[in-house]
């Protein structure tokens, strides 16, 4: 947010700034993403651009009805720690900080929040934060992937599912590509669908519910640290993805 003025941005703002914001019932929103391998040909800080992204475009058609904070840019996320680059946070400091954000914004006078995460593995820990939060202060706080408010994401994506969107993969490979491509090593990009998919244990991005694999560790079925049809991502691809998640909000 240091790099751009948008009045959008809640730190950007002073504090009467802020208080006329809640009197017009804006909807405030905080992206949470990860710090974590993407495999070699993207970087660890993929989650938080692409979610971050998503705010950006978001808030600039929106500008008087919602206000972004910072990226929260770590998760839990230990199951990637056998690859270097990783930060890890423990699960409940996760949910401790989003419910001591959320409550402060609630305070100030703020009823609808959303929380929304660039990271797969978040979405349960959002969901008990968010429900903490309604309970707590009586605000209505959602919370969800990014993927879920894309529209008809099966008509965008054409690797197989499940597993062809499982991380650094299809999906996010298609986004980095769209948002920034200098971000990509695109001579680096390997395809990985060694996790073995189940019915009820699967990594996979597209179906906006997020990554249910326990706690594999990741160089136990990928070497390369992706899951999925990494090259079949392209950037037209990943500007439908990223401009349908825009205008949801």
């Amino acid at each position: 947010e240091y790099d751009h003025r948008e009045p959008f941005y809640w730190g950007n703002l002073t504090w009467p700034e802020l208080k006329e914001a809640a009197v017009r019932n804006a909807v405030v929103i905080q992206p949470i993403g990860a710090m974590e391998q993407h495999g070699a040909h993207l970087p660890v800080n993929t989650d938080n651009f692409i979610v971050s992204q998503i705010c950006h475009r978001a808030g600039q058609r929106a500008e008087e009805e919602v206000r972004v904070l910072p990226v929260i840019p770590y998760a839990f996320n230990a199951h990637h720690m056998d690859f270097p680059g990783v930060i890890a946070i423990q699960w409940q400091t996760v949910i401790a900080w989003l419910v001591d954000v959320a409550t402060s914004v609630a305070h100030h006078g703020f009823d609808r929040m959303i929380l929304i995460s660039g990271h797969g593995v978040n979405p349960p820990y959002l969901a008990v934060a968010a429900n903490e939060v309604n309970v707590r202060t009586g605000a209505l706080c959602a919370a969800l992937l990014w993927t879920a408010v894309v529209d008809d994401i099966p008509s965008i994506l054409s690797s197989p599912t499940p597993g062809g969107t499982g991380h650094a993969c299809e999906l996010e490979t298609a986004a980095m590509l769209a948002l920034d491509p200098h971000r990509v090593q695109q001579g680096k990009i390997v395809d990985d669908v060694g996790f073995q998919q189940g019915t009820f244990l699967q990594v996979e991005l597209r179906s906006g519910t997020g990554v249910h694999l326990g706690e594999h560790w990741w160089s136990s079925f990928s070497q390369a640290g992706v899951a999925g049809m990494a090259s079949m991502g392209t950037a037209e691809k990943g500007e439908r993805l990223i401009e349908s998640a825009a205008v949801s909000y």
